[in-house]
């Protein structure tokens, strides 16, 4: 009987010590989530941006964190992996660099606009979530629009997942893991950057003063007993009181206790990355009505079909047939869908791979012979005029071949592709040729686009 205790309190003792190294850390000692709890204080944001009870601070690192506004029911999930941030896949709504760049209805939820987080924006944690069964960790932000001088009524919300390899989670250190999340997210200090030197000669705006931001529709409002205000579209509304310190001026919001700091040249205000965010109402007393925007060049009439070439990268095409239909190759990736012209906007309708899926909705301008996105990518007119290259060279299959065969990156080939006048066999047996000839399927869905 004693010797059945023994073995009894024996294997207790084992499991304990197992689930003790499964999680890397003594018993005794606290778990990841605790660690991270400790380091990273999560906010309480509510859906009207107002902050019941402020947190951490982060600012954004890399580029590919994509948000909705907070009062969605669902939201994106960049991935980050091997310290690399890699944007929302199409799978979830999101597309390639093109459709997640510009604001667009999140397949998940009815209208839904997205839009990309800036490296340097600053935003609260609001939670973690540490999953040892699936190696990762994920992080859920808001942004933090007193510190980029934006309105929180529009602000919005991501998340970021921190994926590590299977089975590593549970063996990683505190330290290990916060070196990733580093990566991505770095802790606001409430030091503000390094600004630009205004230019010679530039004085501070006189205050008081009623100025309009140049992000939304919001108004900021200096008074002279050393209080603001600001007001934004509805019944949204904010207040503090402010200083003025050489061409520096510091924002205090008592509602959170959070400061922020801007500079002044002339009369419009900056954030701390140098990006223009309030600009001087004409009046500095009563509001005056916002300057009217620039007229957009006219935009040339469309004519199908057409390609359009990524001026950042070639490589890239937005291809439009006459029947209304298009097709992307970006990134090596390939989408098709529907489009429409509606004035000066192009509307595209991405047909989802597969059943299970929804389709996206994206809106590119067109301006001139141009298109730009809202992240200021511009995809030029190629020249579709029907003219021979000089010296008469026509792009045929057996040159395909011929690249393919010498060892060139598909990204050159189809850079060539886009660039030359092509005069293509596209029939099932000539494709299996090709194929056999060592193309690339991406070589192969840019050969057989509109207008090859």
């Amino acid at each position: 009987m004693g010797r059945k205790i023994v073995i009894v309190v024996a294997v207790v003792f084992v499991g304990v010590l197992t689930g003790a190294a499964a999680i890397g850390q003594n018993p005794a000692s606290p778990s990841l989530k605790e660690h991270l709890d400790a380091q990273y204080k999560s906010s309480k944001i509510s859906t009207d941006g107002s902050v019941q009870d402020p947190g951490t601070i982060l600012v954004i690192q890399q580029s590919g964190v994509q948000g909705v506004p907070l009062t969605d029911a669902a939201m994106p999930t960049a991935a980050c992996k091997d310290g690399v941030l890699h944007k929302p896949s199409a799978g979830s709504g999101f597309g390639a660099s093109l459709l997640s760049g510009m604001a667009q209805p999140n397949s998940t939820t009815s209208g839904t606009l997205s839009r990309p987080f800036p490296v340097g924006d600053k935003v609260y944690l609001t939670n973690i979530n540490v999953n040892l069964k699936r190696d990762r960790i994920t992080f859920t932000i808001a942004e933090c629009a007193s510190c980029n001088g934006t309105d929180p009524s529009s602000a919005y919300k991501a998340a970021v997942s921190f994926e590590f390899a299977k089975g590593s989670l549970a063996t990683k250190s505190a330290p290990e893991v916060e070196d990733m999340i580093a990566k991505v997210f770095s802790i606001d200090t409430g030091q503000a950057q390094a600004q630009p030197n205004p230019p010679e000669g530039a004085l501070p705006a006189p205050f008081p003063g009623v100025y309009t931001s140049l992000i939304s529709q919001a108004q900021l409002q200096f008074n002279p007993d050393g209080t603001f205000a600001q007001h934004g579209p509805g019944a949204w509304q904010n207040s503090g009181t402010f200083t003025v310190n050489g061409d520096k001026v510091s924002l205090m919001y008592p509602s959170t206790g959070l400061s922020s700091t801007f500079s002044i040249r002339g009369g419009t205000i900056y954030n701390e990355r140098g990006r223009p965010v309030w600009a001087r109402q004409a009046d500095a007393l009563a509001p005056a009505a916002p300057a009217a925007a620039p007229a957009p060049p006219p935009v040339a009439p469309l004519k199908l079909p057409a390609t359009y070439v990524n001026a950042q990268a070639p490589a890239d095409l937005l291809q439009l047939g006459a029947d209304n239909s298009f097709s992307l190759q970006e990134a090596g990736q390939a989408y098709r869908g529907t489009f429409v012209v509606n004035g000066n906007n192009l509307e595209l309708t991405i047909v989802p791979a597969t059943s299970s899926e929804s389709s996206t909705k994206t809106t590119a301008t067109l301006q001139g012979n141009n298109l730009t996105d809202s992240s200021g990518q511009t995809w030029v007119l190629r020249d579709q005029s029907g003219v021979t290259p000089p010296g008469g060279t026509v792009l045929q299959n057996e040159d395909v071949i011929k690249m393919a065969k010498a060892g060139l990156d598909d990204a050159i080939i189809i850079a060539k592709i886009s660039s030359s006048k092509c005069q293509f066999d596209t029939s099932t047996d000539a494709l299996i040729k090709l194929k056999q000839n060592g193309v690339s399927a991406a070589v192969l869905k840019a050969m057989v686009g509109p207008g090859k």
